[in-house]
Parts: structure tokens; sequence; C-alpha cells
């Protein structure tokens, strides 16, 4: 069925009623009658097929297909909206939002200084910062979802379609720590190796990152049988249960340069393993001045964090 009368106007009208808690509510947070309101959802019904709204308790509850469908509703709103927004900002000359997407550490050590020089030249421009996986950054960016993508190389997992329509830049290089409390009783060594945290609980991320591959396939050459018993879900959750001494933690320096983690202590680890930050935009069209300014601005908080963590 190809749902040709279906407009985005359906689907704002299905998602509001959706969050509200009866027709009366959506209809005035819409500023239209409960009979538009009632209407627009029958033309949706009719439209898809599914039945959208039960009545359950004296008030009108989605189904589970809608439920369902709700994201999708709220994602091609959202695209429009930022269509709409993209369009004032080009007529006027100028883009007024920056949407970063930031997976990994540089979410603290490199985006804030990137932000603080931006500032300075573009103080009107509004910057947006959105946290996911380098998984979905990469199709954020291939989608025009979000403007930049700054996080770790891309992986086996992402489709190389996706890749190719981004431009991705290696914008620094550190090495592999060992994240630990100060008290613990390795924080003593200057080097820590696999078979030292024999015994020990290991907290690592999930295993879409990059960076837990590698460790992998270093404790399997250094015949040790090591794994993470617990995941957590980025690089900021790792440091925080370490700083609750849960246990010992592998990951990117960048993490603790600007010490927010206060009786946390790295020491470097050996094999080294070499992490890379990259930074990803489209490859499609050269991006906006603004952007490109900004652009400029995380290579520069890179490099110096990156020497910052090398020291």
């Amino acid at each position: 069925m190809p749902l040709e009368s279906v407009t985005a106007r359906h689907f704002e009208i299905f998602l509001t009623m959706a969050l509200s808690r009866n027709m009366a509510e959506a209809a005035d947070a819409l500023g239209i009658s409960q009979a538009a309101v009632s209407k627009s959802l029958k033309v949706l019904e009719h439209e898809t097929g599914l039945s959208l709204f039960r009545l359950a308790n004296g008030r009108l509850t989605p189904t589970a297909e809608a439920e369902r469908l709700l994201p999708f509703a709220q994602r091609a709103l959202d695209h429009l909206d930022r269509a709409r927004r993209a369009a004032l900002e080009l007529r006027g000359g100028d883009v007024g939002q920056i949407v970063v997407g930031v997976a990994g550490p540089a979410l603290v050590s490199i985006i804030p200084p990137a932000i603080e020089r931006f500032r300075r030249d573009w103080p009107a421009t509004r910057i947006e910062i959105q946290i996911d996986s380098t998984l979905s950054l990469l199709d954020k960016v291939a989608g025009n979802e979000v403007d930049i993508g700054v996080g770790t190389p891309p992986v086996q997992e992402i489709d190389a379609r996706v890749v190719q329509l981004c431009t991705v830049r290696d914008i620094c290089e550190t090495t592999l720590v060992a994240v630990l409390p100060k008290e613990h009783r390795l924080a003593a060594r200057t080097v820590i190796r696999p078979a030292d945290l024999a015994g020990e609980t290991l907290i690592g991320l999930p295993d879409s990152s990059a960076t837990t591959h590698l460790i992998a396939a270093m404790f399997q050459q250094a015949r040790v049988a090591q794994a993470p018993q617990i995941v957590a879900a980025n690089a900021v959750g790792v440091c925080s249960l370490v700083q609750q001494k849960l246990g010992v933690g592998l990951m990117n320096p960048l993490m603790l340069t600007q010490g927010i983690f206060p009786g946390v202590v790295a020491r470097p680890f050996r094999p080294r393993i070499v992490l890379r930050t990259c930074i990803y935009y489209s490859r499609l069209h050269p991006p906006a001045p603004p952007v490109a300014a900004f652009i400029d601005c995380i290579g520069r908080a890179a490099r110096a964090v990156s020497a910052q963590a090398r020291s």
C-alpha cells in the first residue's frame, strides 16, 4: 500500500496523541480541535491498516503496533525539522546549529576545548552534542543526521557502503593504559602487563567497541585467560566504576586528561596498543563554513590533548 495520503502532519498528530494524557490535551498542544485530532488518527489507521489506540480505563492508549511505529514517526519528524531549519539558515547565508555526535573519551577530552575555541569566532552558532556509538555515528553522518562525528575508527560490523559516504580522518593517536584506583596494589608499578591482571576484575567496553577487539587479541596473544567481568556502555562508565574500586579498566588515556575522576590513576600497559581517534563528516558535500571551522577546532584540540596524554 503506497500510503500517498499520509503526510508528516498525520504523524505529528499521532506522536502528540501518544505522548498526551487524552485527546483534549493533544488537541490543545497542536492548536486544533479534538475532532481534527480524531479525524487525522482515523485516516492514519485506515491508510496503514493498523489499530493505533485502544480505550483502557477511560483513556486512549497506544497499541503494540503504535509503540513500534513511534520511533519511526519521531525520526521522520526530526529529519523534517532539521531540513526546515537548514533551509532557513541557508536562506540567511549561515548555519545556526551544528550537531556533533561523539563516541568514546573525546566527549570529555577533545570536545570541550574545541567548543571553547570555536565560540570565540562563532558565538551565535548553537552546538548540539549527541552521545552515541561509533557504529551508530557513521550511519548518522552518512544520513546527514549529524554534521560531525568524533570517535574510534570504523569496525568491521559497519557497512562499507556507509563508510564510503563519510570522510574519515585520524585526529590523534594514543596508547592504551591501565586505569585503576590509586590505592590499588598495581598502582606502584611503572608498567602493567597482561599477567599482572590475573585474578583482577576487568571492567571493559561492549563487544562493538574497537578497543575491546584489540584488547581481546592482545590477551589471546599473551596466552592470558582474561575477559571483562563488568561491561560499561562507554569510557565514562568504565572510569566511574574504577573510581568506585570495582575493578581495573584498560582504555584510552584521553579520558583522564581533564582530571574529572579523582582517585583514579593510569599506568602504561604493555604490549603497546595504539588507539586512534577519528573525525567523520559527509563526503557528498563540502562542510559549511562554521562546520569547517569547528572541524578545525576539533583537530587543534585533539593534538593538544594527545600531547598532554603522552607527557
